[in-house]
């Protein structure tokens, strides 16, 4: 039972939280639409940032699910990160076609509020989005060494373009309410895996 109202307090902040922002979201809010009392939310989440680590956690599940199912090794390495283009897309389409409005991304603006102050938060935002970027760099490092992309293409940094890419693309996505902002976004990466200079 304790562990149905924890979840169910992560999955309603979570839902929140994407259609408004960490900030915006009440304890009382959240409360409410989780149908429980402030006590039972600060039982298991001593302050409202402990509350946003877990949404962080959660979404970052959800997120490496998607990840996981593009960057599979029978699918060459540009394709991994096509797949997860796509499916980043049609993840915010299906988004959209919920709360009504595209949210942007789950993990974006959550990171970029947690990483505002330093502490836990800051660090666990920026150990995310390390590990989000290494699933491209180690596609972009296979590429390179298939002889797909130059090898002058640095996988760290090219990884790190593509992430802040699709981050842009998300917030343009969520602005305009247009989730083919992301899906259209395939070919722009391929840009940025074009050597500097």
């Amino acid at each position: 039972m304790a562990r149905d109202t924890r979840d169910r307090l992560v999955r309603v902040a979570r839902d929140l939280v994407h259609g408004a922002s960490l900030a915006e979201v009440s304890i009382d809010d959240i409360c409410t639409a989780a149908g429980v009392h402030r006590g039972s939310l600060y039982h298991f989440f001593p302050s409202k940032e402990a509350l946003g680590l877990a949404v962080l956690e959660a979404n970052w599940a959800l997120m490496r699910a998607l990840l996981d199912e593009a960057f599979q090794a029978e699918v060459g390495p540009l394709e991994r990160i096509d797949l997860f283009v796509r499916g980043f897309a049609r993840n915010l389409e299906l988004a959209r076609e919920r709360m009504g409005a595209t949210p942007g991304c789950p993990l974006g603006g959550l990171t970029l509020e947690l990483a505002a102050q330093p502490g836990p938060g800051r660090e666990r935002a920026a150990a995310i989005l390390d590990e989000w970027a290494g699933y491209f760099a180690d596609a972009i490092r296979e590429a390179r060494a298939r002889g797909q992309l130059d090898r002058a293409v640095d996988p760290g940094v090219a990884a790190r373009r593509v992430l802040a890419y699709l981050q842009g693309m998300a917030l343009l996505a969520k602005v305009h309410d247009q989730p083919a902002h992301v899906a259209t976004a395939a070919e722009g990466v391929r840009l940025l895996l074009r050597p500097a200079g």
